[in-house]
């Protein structure tokens, strides 16, 4: 009998020591989750991208580029000359100006780094009202996440702030490189032919005086 009752002390002191174990390992686990878990969060932090809030006239000061258009086209991802760092190029078909647009379609550079290094990405065959900087180094437009571009149907206040735009099918849109429209365009050639004409008849009236 005594035999037994040693053998059953053992056996549950085994499992004691067993249910300790667990614990301890439980425990360590924990910590080791916790532990990962602040280094993450640490880590984010750190490296978080900070913007500064704005308003979108104060935007429209601060970039080089205002304007609502629609993505058409997303370009593979590259590494910028620039600032090393990696982008996207969007291509967007303008529908309405408030600065710096010097074509129908224009192509913007987005950072592909994700919103610690202040990306952000467009999606296909959508509107957006997009800010964008020029970069002088390689004359290409930049834009972030601190650019706060924002999909069309939720701009309606901030295009109200910008005031009205001007449409880039509008025969009234000058396109910042000098665009002019076809009835512009044919106004000058139609004035340069006739002072051509006037000039031309005015050599033929004299040379004829001479003879």
């Amino acid at each position: 009998m005594e035999v037994f009752l040693k053998i059953r002390q053992r056996i549950r002191g085994g499992r004691l020591r067993m249910r300790k174990k667990r614990k301890v390992v439980t425990v360590v686990l924990i910590l080791m989750v916790c532990a990962a878990s602040l280094f993450v969060w640490s880590g984010e932090r750190a490296y978080a991208c900070s913007c500064v809030n704005s308003t979108a006239k104060e935007r429209l000061e601060t970039h080089s580029a205002v304007f609502t258009g629609k993505v058409v086209e997303i370009g593979d991802n590259f590494m910028s000359i620039v600032n090393s760092q990696q982008y996207k190029t969007y291509t967007l078909d303008v529908d309405t100006a408030w600065k710096g647009v010097d074509s129908r379609r224009m192509k913007v550079l987005i950072s592909d780094m994700g919103a610690a290094a202040c990306g952000t990405t467009l999606e296909k065959d959508q509107l957006y009202l997009i800010f964008a900087s020029k970069d002088e180094r390689d004359g290409k437009l930049y834009s972030s996440l601190c650019s706060f571009n924002t999909r069309l149907e939720k701009a309606e206040d901030a295009a109200e702030i910008l005031g009205k735009g001007t449409s880039v099918s509008s025969d009234d849109f000058r396109f910042s490189s000098g665009y002019r429209s076809p009835w512009m365009i044919a106004f000058y050639a139609g004035g340069t032919i006739a002072l051509l004409g006037l000039a031309g008849g005015w050599l033929w009236r004299r040379k004829k005086r001479q003879v």
